[in-house]
C-alpha cells in the first residue's frame, strides 16, 4: 500500500506567489514577503518583493515591532525576518487547519470578541507559539489553501504591509489561480483594496 498526501506543485505554488506579490503593486500596498508551503508545512516558495524591509526591528524587552523606517533604543535588528513571519503565518495554517486571522481570534481574543484575553487563554497561545519554536503567528496574513474535495493542499503567509492586506495578497491570489482551489477564509477583511 502506498500513501501518498496531496499538496501543492512547484509550478503551483511559485504562480500563487507571483499572485500575491501582483495584488501588492496593484493596490499600491507596502512591499510584502511571500511564503507558500506544502500540506505538510515545508516551504515551497519564498520571495520578497524589492524593497521589502530585510529586516525588522525587534526590542530586547521581548515584543516585536515591524519598523519600515526610524531606530528604536535597546532594539536589535533581525535579518529576514519578514520572510520569517510569512512562514510563521503560513505554517500557523498548515498546524493549526484554519487562517491565521482564525487562530489569533480564538486564542487573543474572548468569546465576545473583546480583547485582551485572560492570562491563563494568553499563557496557552504564548505556550503553542513557544512549542512551535516560534514557526507559528496569529495575527492576519495567512490563508490554508484547500482542493475542491476540502483536503489541505498547502498555505501561503504573507508579510510587510497591514495585516488585513497581508491576507488579501494571499486570498488574492489564490483565487486569481483557480484550479478549484479554495481558502480559508473564503472573504477579505481589506478596506484598503483598490481592486
Amino acid at each position: 500500500i502506498v500513501f501518498t498526501k496531496k499538496a501543492l506543485t512547484l509550478k503551483a505554488a511559485d504562480e500563487i506567489a507571483s499572485l500575491a506579490i501582483k495584488n501588492a503593486i496593484d493596490n499600491c500596498f507596502k512591499p510584502i514577503s511571500v511564503c507558500v508551503l506544502d500540506s505538510s508545512g515545508h516551504e515551497i516558495v519564498t520571495k520578497r518583493m524589492d524593497d521589502c524591509p530585510v529586516s525588522v526591528c525587534v526590542c530586547v524587552c521581548g515584543r516585536f515591532f515591524l519598523l519600515a523606517t526610524g531606530v528604536l533604543s535597546h532594539a536589535a535588528f533581525k535579518p529576514g525576518a519578514l520572510s520569517q513571519i510569512a512562514f510563521a503565518k503560513a505554517r500557523g495554517c498548515i498546524s493549526m487547519s484554519c487562517s491565521s486571522r482564525a487562530y489569533g481570534k480564538k486564542y487573543l481574543f474572548t468569546k465576545t470578541g473583546e480583547t485582551p484575553v485572560t492570562p491563563d487563554v494568553f499563557v496557552r497561545v504564548v505556550n503553542q507559539i513557544n512549542i512551535s519554536g516560534g514557526q507559528v503567528a496569529a495575527f492576519p496574513g495567512g490563508v490554508l489553501i484547500r482542493d475542491k474535495d476540502g483536503d489541505v493542499v498547502g498555505s501561503i503567509g504573507v508579510s510587510g504591509a497591514a495585516g488585513d492586506e497581508d491576507e488579501y495578497c494571499g486570498l488574492m491570489a489564490v483565487k486569481e489561480y483557480g484550479h478549484e482551489l479554495k481558502t480559508e477564509p473564503e472573504s477579505h477583511s481589506c478596506t484598503t483594496a483598490k481592486l
